[in-house]
């Protein structure tokens, strides 16, 4: 009979010190740093972006800043009919689009608001709002003008005048006649939170000057952006218009006087 045989016994398993146990990988030290450094980038940003929306909430607005006793003097559709309350000799014409800035080669194109130049309407202070179409409805690159001062329709850029000049893109300069960073006394530029980049969206802007003539405040949008003191005389004008090489459409004006 041929030999039995037996299975040699199995190795023993040994639990204890022997057995390999499974381990966390550690972070190294630049791996901890970029890890604390992205932590931090998240708090400040969001702290930034909280920062930047309650500056903004709290800002005063448009829609409050028009005293109740104030009368309105004017209220245009400058989409609609010529009504002849805008000169329209530079630079300027009424268009089924609304009131059509456009700048020669050489000059630029300034609507002066008739009422305001040959009338004691803004004598007592003003709070004057224009529409702005959107930029996709303009031909060349939208770049507005809106002026207030010592101005007449033969010399909108005379001395007195503060003119607020704002691009498509909510880039603005807000400056007297001199509009010089070396020259002027008032000189102010930037961008604009709440600007409408949207071509297809139109902006507001809004000016209010105080009773006094020792304040000017720009609205956009409803949205304070700067108040700013004028050596006004006393019957300042109000113009609209754009700068050479630009255009700008205005579909809607509104002028409240004080009494």
């Amino acid at each position: 009979m041929p030999a039995e045989t037996t299975n040699p016994p199995s190795a023993p398993v040994t639990i204890g010190a022997s057995a390999t146990q499974p381990t966390m990988p550690r972070l190294g030290a630049s791996s901890r740093y970029s890890l604390i450094f992205g932590v931090a980038l998240t708090v400040v940003t969001l702290l930034a972006l909280v920062v930047a929306f309650l500056s903004s909430n709290f800002r005063p607005r448009a829609s409050s800043a028009l005293p109740t006793s104030w009368t309105r003097f004017y209220s245009g559709d400058l989409t609609g009919s010529d009504t002849g309350a805008w000169d329209e000799t530079q630079g300027c014409s009424m268009t089924r689009l609304g009131l059509d800035a456009t700048p020669s080669a050489s000059d630029d194109a300034i609507c002066a608001f008739t009422p305001s130049v040959k009338q004691t309407v803004t004598s007592n202070g003003f709070y004057f709002v224009a529409t702005l179409a959107p930029a996709a409805q303009v031909s060349s690159f939208a770049r507005a003008i809106v002026s207030i001062g010592d101005i007449s329709a033969s010399d909108p850029s005379s001395s007195g005048a503060i003119s607020f000049v704002v691009a498509q893109d909510g880039s603005y300069v807000l400056c007297d006649s001199a509009c010089s960073q070396l020259n002027s006394s008032i000189y102010q530029s930037g961008g604009l939170a709440a600007w409408h980049g949207d071509p297809l969206v139109a902006n507001t802007i809004a000016i209010k000057v105080s009773p006094d003539h020792s304040a000017l405040t720009i609205y956009v949008n409803d949205q304070e952006v700067a108040t700013v003191d004028p050596q006004f005389g006393p019957q300042p004008a109000i113009a609209l218009g754009a700068p050479i090489g630009n255009e700008a459409i205005f579909t809607h004006a509104a002028l409240y006087v004080s009494q």
